[in-house]
């Protein structure tokens, strides 16, 4: 994240990607702006060579004379909201239409939570099909059925994406050789036993003269824990239940999931604050509390990127 001196995030007016690069096969790359196919010969640049790019009018400075060149590079005129090709200074159109800045914006916050970069560069198929189907360009171009079934593969791939983050899957050492889908259900009966651990402490708590805060403050981890099982057991139903699943239905199920997280987590963070100011935080919990807070930090994090991710796409629908 790019911040001014003033810790504002910086606007963005270049990025390393476009949704008109198309490769067919190792050697063949193409332009499809304007609804063309232009064969092209990309090269890779490093972005901090555009940095002083701000303005439209200093486009001509980093214009190619020569009409095949590319540098996989967009200027997002921030001013007037349209983007532009720097190699070619070309307004980008696609489907006939212009490509906003509004649209890239939003399709930056998509494809960078989902794809990878490949040498620094965003997925130009990835900002392509975003823009061809939840995009304004998108408009007439897709029956409301084709809009559906690519929701509920957008839906499917950032859920498992995010479920095996959680559930530490992509840091598994590959000799276990265990499938995701064998994976997911054996993490969630180790959430079922730490939410089994939380209550017993709960438990033996209510014989103790502790702070309430104290009380609430495990039983708010151990309804984290819980939110984390029922996200992930949603997660396992999707592959199943694709024939019947309703995209917006569960898109909107998944939206609630992860902005109840985030507001437990908020809870946990005030009932923290409130005992250490208290000095009511006995020792042994603090330390006991020390793994579910730090995993409360990695899990926030998710939930908070996958919710602005969900909610761009429930606007969109």
């Amino acid at each position: 994240m790019n911040l001014d001196s003033a810790g504002l995030i910086k606007p963005t007016y270049v990025v390393h990607g476009c949704p008109c690069y198309k490769e067919f096969g190792k050697t063949e790359k193409v332009c499809l702006n304007n609804d063309s196919v232009l064969p092209i010969r990309a090269i890779l640049i490093d972005p901090s060579f555009f940095n002083s790019l701000q303005l439209k009018s200093d486009l001509e400075e980093f214009e190619s004379n020569i009409e095949t060149m590319c540098y996989l590079v967009m200027f997002l005129d921030r001013d007037k909201g349209y983007c532009y090709c720097v190699s070619q200074n070309q307004r980008i159109r696609i489907h006939n239409q212009d490509v906003k800045v509004s649209e890239i914006d939003s399709a930056l916050q998509f494809v960078t939570s989902l794809e990878k970069s490949r040498q620094g560069v965003l997925c130009s198929d990835c900002l392509y099909k975003y823009i061809r189907t939840l995009g304004e360009s998108s408009e007439g171009f897709l029956t409301n059925d084709e809009r559906n079934e690519i929701i509920v593969s957008y839906v499917r791939k950032i859920a498992n994406t995010m479920a095996m983050q959680l559930s530490g899957y992509e840091d598994l050492d590959e000799s276990i050789g265990r499938d995701f889908r064998e994976h997911l259900p054996i993490y969630i009966e180790e959430i079922k036993k730490s939410c089994a651990q939380l209550t017993s402490i709960i438990r033996n708590l209510k014989k103790t003269d502790v702070d309430t805060d104290l009380i609430q403050l495990i039983d708010a981890y151990g309804t984290l824990s819980r939110l984390e099982s029922v996200f992930l057991f949603q997660v396992q139903t999707l592959d199943n239940e694709s024939e019947k699943m309703n995209p917006l239905d569960t898109l909107q199920f998944m939206v609630n999931i992860s902005e109840k997280v985030m507001s437990i987590n908020d809870e946990i963070r005030d009932r923290t604050h409130n005992l250490m100011e208290k000095d009511a935080f006995p020792d042994n919990i603090q330390e006991m509390l020390t793994m579910y807070s730090q995993k409360m930090k990695t899990t926030e994090f998710k939930f908070r990127n996958l919710v602005s991710v969900l909610n761009e796409i429930d606007s969109q629908t």
